[in-house]
């Protein structure tokens, strides 16, 4: 695939776990297919090709949103949209800057190793992708512990905002952690495909038409 191809569907990864931190965050539920699509993603640690992490058909909800938060059009350009491309900033951030600390950084390739081979002794079917098995709250658990004890502290937190209500609940904090895990997994991949925020803005509109026919596409 070229490029912008997989380019876009990293970001579309990226993106999708941000709507899936900005709707749990703010109602307490996920969309368990888009959610599980890219928590999955976290333990395929030797892919031939990007869709073997992220199958496309599995990306709607993160190329839709690529396109609303890459648009000119200030229509698109909701208080959702916008906190979600922040979000999605921030892990491009965050990410950068744990690649740049190389003893964490391969510590957290180290550990995700192991969790891969934890998760598939436990539940051997995990790579199909089932919602109610990559959801599962031990597995959760688990990338919600690798977070707190790798990232949190050792990098500036990312603020998460929405409601308290939500916020609060242990559950809800385990998902997010999961789901900011692979934010920064699928920040990884865009980078390893030539991805740089600098050049964001002026791969932009090649980037949403790719978003656009993929979510077409994939929808059809």
């Amino acid at each position: 695939m070229s490029s912008v191809v997989n380019e876009t569907l990293a970001l579309a990864a990226l993106f999708q776990a941000c709507t899936q931190i900005h709707r749990v965050s703010h109602t307490g539920y996920v969309d368990p297919h888009a959610a599980a699509a890219v928590i999955r993603g976290l333990i395929i640690t030797n892919p031939q090709t990007c869709e073997d992490i992220y199958p496309s058909n599995q990306l709607l909800v993160g190329y839709r949103q690529v396109v609303a938060s890459f648009s000119s059009q200030a229509s698109d350009k909701n208080a959702d949209t916008i906190e979600i491309t922040k979000d999605a900033f921030k892990i491009i951030g965050l990410e950068l800057t744990i690649e740049r600390n190389a003893a964490v950084f391969n510590k957290l390739g180290n550990d995700i190793d192991a969790l891969r081979e934890s998760i598939l002794t436990r539940y051997p079917d995990y790579e199909s992708g089932r919602p109610e098995v990559v959801l599962s709250q031990d597995c959760l658990h688990d990338f919600s512990e690798l977070y707190q004890s790798l990232i949190s502290p050792n990098f500036p937190r990312l603020m998460i905002y929405g409601e308290e209500a939500y916020l609060s609940r242990s559950e809800n904090q385990e998902m997010i952690r999961a789901l900011l895990l692979s934010g920064i997994r699928a920040s990884v991949l865009w980078r390893q495909l030539g991805g740089r925020r600098r050049l964001l803005f002026f791969r932009r509109k090649a980037i949403v038409q790719q978003a656009r026919s993929a979510a077409g596409s994939n929808h059809s």
